[in-house]
């Protein structure tokens, strides 16, 4: 538990926690797109198995969850809040899926092979734009939060609800 007061600054880990659930929300909705209009699939090796593509987005939803708690608690430019969030996660995916999927086949090759194969794919480089993206949103709301603006607000809402 906190100490904060109610109505006081939020925990920026609770802000990098959703953000990072939605991020995989997000990408869940883009790999079936992307899934049906280009008709690929996400995970191209048929030898592979049901998981792999969740726990490669479960893990490089973790190392984004983290940065975002960096990039909000540090406050650091906007471009390259986004730039590092898509490379940690581009990064991320491939060596994530190399690990695993070497597992999968018992040959330690497919730790290089699987990384070069997908890099160009459009789905690992979708999730990363996504997580730039992502990166950007929280830490607009972090410093909204830390400028003592409060949270964003939509339109409609007035004074008295602050």
């Amino acid at each position: 538990m906190t100490d904060q007061a109610p109505g006081g600054p939020s925990d920026v880990r609770l802000l990098a926690a959703l953000t990072a659930v939605a991020w995989a929300a997000l990408v869940v909705a883009a790999f079936g797109i992307l899934s049906l209009v280009l008709d690929l699939e996400v995970i191209p090796q048929s030898d592979a198995g049901p998981l792999l593509g969740p726990v490669m987005v479960l893990v490089a939803g973790a190392v984004l969850g983290l940065l975002i708690v960096r990039i909000v608690r540090t406050g650091q430019p906007a471009g390259l809040s986004f730039v590092a969030a898509a490379a940690a996660v581009f990064l991320t995916l491939l060596f994530s899926g190399g690990i695993l999927y070497s597992f999968v086949r018992a040959e330690p090759v497919w730790l290089i092979v699987f990384p070069l194969s997908e890099a160009i794919s459009p789905f690992i480089v979708v999730a990363s734009l996504l997580a730039g993206a992502a990166a950007l949103a929280a830490r607009a709301i972090g410093a909204a939060e830390r400028s003592g603006r409060g949270r964003p607000r939509w339109p409609w809402e007035g004074d008295e609800e602050r």
